[in-house]
């Protein structure tokens, strides 16, 4: 039987304690790092401003196309790793593990880049065609596929459209819980606005083990003999 919510983010706040003098730092440089790539390609993305009087969008900035895309593909690759080894870190917080700092930073090397990168692309892919057709179910194919980078470290001998294809299965049934479970957290996201998001770096570990917490649950539910802990390194 999965825990009630309450039971799992009072698990996670608990397995918190004493470990955020690991975990923001972690936070703050993967946000630099995503944030200077973005910095980087938004110099190089076409940039367009609206002429009300014909309200029509003018080009002011052609950027460069191919720079663009390059960066655009870096930022991809980026992000994935930085996913990856997110769900590590909280993976470890939701064991009450503490994180290390500097293996937080290089696990997303010590695996395939490439197959990293794929996962990304893909479930980027499949997001933004399920949102053409409405939005709604966008966001419910984005929660099925919510545990895919939990499960790269889980089951690293699956590739990556079978480990989205996983993530799906195991979600059946539990994405209304998953969502209800990040809509508890929104008023604590709310309130971080007004402290220029200082507030975001102690409510996102909470809410991200929380998640991982309740992963490691229906993991158990659909492997209920395989020993969920795996060593990595």
């Amino acid at each position: 039987m999965i825990s009630n919510r309450i039971e799992i983010k009072e698990k996670a706040r608990q397995n918190l304690q004493g470990k955020y003098g690991v975990v923001i730092p972690i936070l703050l440089i993967f946000a630099v790092v995503q944030g200077a790539v973005g910095t980087i390609r938004d110099q190089f993305t076409p940039k367009y401003e609206i002429d009300w009087e014909t309200m029509t969008r003018v080009l002011v900035s052609e950027g460069n196309p191919v720079l663009n895309l390059l960066f655009s593909l870096v930022g991809t690759l980026v992000g994935a790793i930085i996913l990856y080894a997110s769900a590590r870190v909280y993976i470890q917080l939701a064991r009450n593990e503490k994180p290390v700092i500097e293996e937080a930073l290089t696990i997303g090397f010590k695996t395939s880049p490439v197959k990293l990168f794929v996962t990304s692309f893909l479930m980027g892919l499949y997001i933004l065609l399920w949102m053409l057709l409405f939005i709604i179910p966008g966001i419910v194919k984005a929660y099925a596929y919510s545990m895919t980078y939990y499960l790269l470290h889980l089951r690293p001998e699956v590739n990556a459209a079978d480990t989205i294809t996983l993530s799906k299965e195991y979600t059946k049934g539990y994405k209304m819980d998953l969502f209800v479970l990040d809509l508890s957290y929104l008023l604590h996201y709310i309130l971080g606005i007004f402290t220029l998001g200082i507030y975001w770096l102690w409510v996102i570990p909470k809410h991200s083990t929380a998640r991982t917490l309740y992963y490691e649950e229906i993991y158990l539910k659909h492997n209920p003999v395989v020993n969920v802990i795996e060593d990595e390194v």
